[in-house]
């Protein structure tokens, strides 16, 4: 049986397919690497057997053309070349060998904080499937400042899951992470702030790390529901405007809680 809640999730995302291949974050707008990302990585994550069209679009060749080209890679930040990177793992579309050495070394000679640091490590992990040969990752310091959930979630990734690493214990992040959640059922940057789904996925995948869940997961649940709007994509928090990325954010969470099939 067809999944009607399923179904508009993909047609929300397949609107935003460019006929040159790529995803743009809106129907009447070009493609880009940070849209396409997003684009794979919700259909990735949805059962594709109900929707044909979705499934095909990972062996489209305009989507390979669009990839095979990095242009204005130049400007790109480590997040964006990770981006492309993992577009380009699901689309089978190996990137260019020079191109790949070359961007990693100018990133590696340029690491900024914790998100720079987290997204040259994903990328280097990502593009080494390919490239065996690329330098490996490796944290200048033996310790990771942290502030938000999104930082746990980054340092912890970083950390192999190690809370030593983060200055704390594990029992101390897992409350951290916990008290987050507020009573509408999100969860702030921090604990006492405004619910957003990009934070939902942050707490409920650092958890995840640590091997344990949010103390109302239901809760968490009804907030994605909350989330969604009747085009089929999520807006950040209810009665906000519908986004990719907080698309995103939404269905990955869903597949964190295990709940997507009940969340019609």
């Amino acid at each position: 049986m067809r999944d009607p809640f399923q179904e508009k999730i993909v047609d929300f995302v397949l609107a935003r397919r460019h006929e040159k291949g790529g995803f743009g974050a809106a129907p009447t707008l070009p493609p880009s690497v940070e849209d396409t990302y997003l684009s794979l990585r919700i259909l990735q994550q949805l059962p594709l057997q109900e929707k044909p069209e979705a499934a095909a679009v990972i062996g489209d060749p305009s989507l390979a053309q669009f990839l095979q080209d990095p242009h204005d890679s130049e400007q790109w930040l480590a997040r964006t070349g990770f981006h492309y990177a993992y577009c380009c793992r699901i689309a089978h579309v190996k990137p260019d060998a020079a191109w790949a050495k070359q961007f990693v070394s100018n990133r590696l000679q340029d690491v900024r904080g914790l998100a720079g640091a987290f997204y040259c490590s994903r990328m280097i992990t990502t593009l080494s499937a390919w490239f065996p040969e690329l330098p490996p990752f490796s944290l200048k310091s033996g310790t990771i400042p942290w502030r938000t959930a999104r930082d746990v979630r980054m340092a912890l990734f970083l950390a192999d899951g190690q809370p030593r690493k983060l200055h704390a214990d594990r029992k101390h992040l897992v409350v951290w992470l916990r008290s987050c959640q507020n009573p509408d059922g999100g969860f702030g940057f921090t604990p006492s702030t405004t619910s957003y789904l990009e934070n939902v996925h942050a707490c409920l995948q650092a958890l995840a790390m640590l091997k344990e869940t949010s103390r109302n997961p239901s809760g968490a649940a009804s907030f994605i529901r909350n989330s969604w709007s009747k085009d089929g994509g999520f807006a950040r928090k209810k009665g906000g405007a519908p986004f990719l990325e907080s698309t995103w954010h939404a269905v990955a969470s869903l597949s964190l809680l295990n709940l997507l099939h009940q969340s019609r």
